[in-house]
């Protein structure tokens, strides 16, 4: 009984160092596993590698209505998700055409910001035009002229006042509605390229775009704003213009198309507002 009891601790012994020994063999997989995870070289998603593409990128800032030459662009590669629908891929294709609009240094290059062809004189009101449109200039005030806060691409009312001999109000009357206001001033709608397609591009025949400059300024003192109008429009804004006629300009939201009071206000429809 002694020698069975005796004999059986070497055995037990050995059975612990065996269990012992599988259990740190487990750990140290375990810490390797994890070391090879941190360091990038376990698991698929972790060693797969990154997608770029290559992308056409301004060196520096270039102003709108710029030839783009090989110098002020350049290519480079970034993750694929980060480039831009429309980019450029090749700088051979970007040289010898305009910027529609401004470009900052390291932004990318698309088909929405270079143009297709370069105006040949920026400040020419004339190229802004819609087919069939005409550019016409009514004399205003600060006051009248919406507190001279009125800028290019503005959208306006033009509201008529009629007075007699002795300067009495007759009548008030919104003459037109939602017209765009090209110029305030010498501050006017620059020309730049318009992208084929695109659905805001003035004169669809020309590719050209009007666009408020970044430098533009409101002119308080400005005594004159020049106005988007119809050739009707223009006849009845030019008979309008009269010493006993005051016209005021009222500013419209954007994308405001509603409709404001139908017909001439009376003498006397003014009057009983005025009491």
């Amino acid at each position: 009984m002694a020698q069975a009891v005796a004999g059986s601790r070497p055995e037990s012994r050995n059975r612990t160092m065996i269990v012992a020994a599988v259990v740190f063999a487990a750990i140290a997989a375990l810490l390797l596993f994890v070391a090879l995870q941190n360091s990038g070289g376990g698991g698929d998603s972790a060693s797969a590698p990154v997608v770029t593409a290559d992308v056409v990128v301004a060196t520096g800032n270039v102003s709108a209505n710029t030839i783009l030459t090989a110098e002020m662009i350049e290519v480079k590669s970034i993750p694929v998700d980060q480039a831009l629908t429309g980019g450029y891929t090749s700088i051979d294709t970007a040289v010898g055409l305009p910027v529609r609009y401004p470009l900052q240094a390291g932004e990318q290059l698309t088909t929405f910001k270079v143009g297709i062809e370069a105006i040949a004189d920026e400040k020419d009101l004339a190229l802004v035009l819609d087919n069939g449109m005409r550019a016409f200039a009514v004399s205003a005030s600060e006051v009248t002229a919406v507190g001279g806060l009125l800028l290019p691409k503005n959208y306006v009312d033009v509201i008529a006042v009629f007075q007699n001999e002795e300067g009495d109000i007759v009548s008030v009357v919104t003459v037109l509605e939602n017209i765009q206001v090209l110029g305030v001033a010498q501050e006017a709608l620059e020309p730049v390229p318009a992208n084929v397609g695109d659905s805001d591009a003035s004169g669809s025949e020309t590719g050209i775009l009007g666009q408020r400059s970044d430098g533009v300024e409101r002119q308080p003192r400005a005594r004159s704003v020049t106005l988007a109008v119809t050739p009707d429009q223009a006849q009845l804004l030019a008979g309008l213009q009269t010493d006993d006629i005051n016209l005021w300009l009222s500013l419209r939201p954007f994308d405001d198309d509603a409709s404001g009071p139908q017909g001439a206000l009376s003498a006397e429809q003014f009057q009983a507002i005025s009491q």
